[in-house]
């Protein structure tokens, strides 16, 4: 594929989006994109309309990957291309047909043999490939990993040969995965923490088994066990099927040693179901940010004892909390958590004002730091806790409210599977709390019961005043719940 593209003109530092459902086709495409000198921009297969178009207008490829199993959203897409690029249709050749125009490549994959075959692939030799295109320097670009949205308008992560390499020793530091692991991801390829989950078994030569989505967990659990999968790369959408679900004795789980959590906050009640349900895999609560892939891990061993926290800073990397003040933080306290190492990005693509906000000094500290934007609390032995964006603190009646905290009482309660918190006007207290729940199946509630349920265990002006329950809270690709549509 690397070679087929090359022949059909790519240069190094084209910039390739890759619009494909999980597949072993998406894999291909991303390595062979790589390989041939391209930079990686991977587009979420469920994304429609803007979310998709604005993505393609940003990130100005000159080319593009395409299943014609998404035939439906292709024509806004060709729209939102820059004159020139080159479009390469993959999938059924019965479909390609219906959706080929002048110019398009098209390629196909033989379920037997596995062979590819791509217009123009003619002209490559199949023999002594020339990958000298391919990326030699850490400071080159590899892919733009667009921002979930989840704080407004999705941004191009730069992130460079470096910094994914970096990325990649500092997580398997901790993970410790071998050649003869078998990881499983339901995750978006569009998504950091999903295109580790490949990046990461093809690097150590694993097997990585990519499903299209966790929408249907029977379906989804019977794959993991059908395949003996080792590792499992989960959000907390899944951990709360896991936790809530009436048994997990229809599947056999005893291949399964480790459990990854990233992209949003593990509530403790499902992690700690989790645990109990599957003593022999150990779980890895983590934190992290598209900007720098990771920055920090919770060890097994220290779940019991630290439950709620993300653990310690990552391998290779220094991170500090910085005071409202903006002085770093001595000692245990809370504050902003900013970062610096080789895994942090290079900055957001045609975004120059938005990377300087990003990406700025700290008064005392040599080099430049990546501001996160979360505020932690840092214990007497260095394990960060997360409170919440510092955009979503609520200030009730002069008192500063974590959205988490709250949101961990409501988790657990038995009849809530899933919650999230936002502020909500108030004549007396300027703001007040509002608790928005999704119920297990089977389950009901009231919203006074909720409203005592968290009197009892929270301080007054913590208690939320109104409560709503939703079928479902909305979210982004990679399970980032999108507050902003609660308001």
């Amino acid at each position: 594929m690397a070679q087929a593209l090359l022949a059909a003109g790519l240069q190094p530092g084209d910039r390739v989006a890759v619009w494909l459902p999980n597949s072993a086709e998406a894999a291909v495409a991303i390595w062979a994109a790589w390989q041939a000198g391209g930079v990686v921009v991977p587009l979420h297969a469920a994304a429609k309309g803007d979310a998709l178009t604005s993505v393609a207008r940003d990130a100005v490829p000159a080319w593009l990957l395409a299943s014609t199993d998404l035939a439906a959203g292709l024509a806004p897409l060709r729209d939102a291309l820059p004159d020139g690029a080159r479009v390469v249709l993959i999938g059924d050749p019965a479909r390609l047909g219906r959706v080929r125009q002048a110019g398009d490549l098209e390629w196909t994959v033989d379920g037997q043999s596995g062979s590819v075959q791509m217009q123009a692939a003619a002209t490559a030799t199949p023999s002594e490939p020339d990958f000298s295109n391919a990326a030699q320097d850490d400071d080159e670009l590899a892919a733009l990993i667009y921002t979930s949205g989840s704080t407004g308008e999705p941004k191009g992560v730069m992130l460079t040969q470096g910094n994914m390499t970096a990325a990649l020793r500092a997580v398997n530091a901790y993970l410790r995965l071998t050649s003869s692991d078998v990881i499983y991801s339901a995750l978006p390829l569009s998504s950091s923490y999903g295109l580790y989950q490949l990046v990461l078994g093809l690097a150590l030569g694993a097997t990585t088994v990519l499903d299209r989505s966790f929408a249907f967990p029977t379906r989804s659990m019977q794959l993991i066990a059908a395949e003996r999968c080792s590792v499992v790369a989960a959000v907390p959408t899944m951990f709360a099927w896991l936790a809530s679900t009436p048994t997990l004795d229809p599947f056999d789980l005893s291949s399964l040693r480790v459990l990854t959590s990233a992209a949003a906050a593990l509530p403790v009640e499902h992690a700690r179901r989790v645990v109990e349900r599957l003593p022999q895999a150990r779980l890895f609560v983590m934190y992290g940010q598209t900007e720098c892939k990771r920055i920090s891990y919770l060890e097994p061993d220290d779940f019991a004892r630290k439950a709620g926290s993300v653990g310690r800073g990552m391998p290779f990397q220094r991170h500090l909390l910085l005071g409202e003040d903006g002085e770093v933080v001595q000692g245990p306290g809370s504050g902003e958590l900013v970062v610096q190492g080789p895994h942090v990005m290079k900055g957001y693509f045609r975004r120059p004002e938005a990377s300087a906000q990003k990406l700025k000094p700290v008064r005392g500290q040599a080099g430049i730091w990546l501001h996160t934007g979360d505020l932690f609390e840092a214990d007497a032995e260095g394990y960060l806790f997360f409170q919440g964006r510092q955009d979503d603190i609520l200030k009730v009646g002069g008192h500063k409210v974590s959205p988490r905290e709250v949101e961990e009482v409501l988790c657990s309660m038995p009849q809530v599977r899933e919650a999230a918190v936002t502020g909500m006007a108030d004549p007396v207290w300027g703001e007040a709390v509002r608790a928005h729940i999704v119920l297990r199946d089977g389950q009901s509630v009231s919203a006074d019961e909720v409203i005592r349920f968290c009197s009892s265990r929270l301080r007054g002006y913590m208690v939320p005043k109104a409560v709503q329950v939703l079928r479902d809270l909305p979210k982004t690709e990679s399970g980032k719940i999108k507050k902003r549509e609660l308001l």
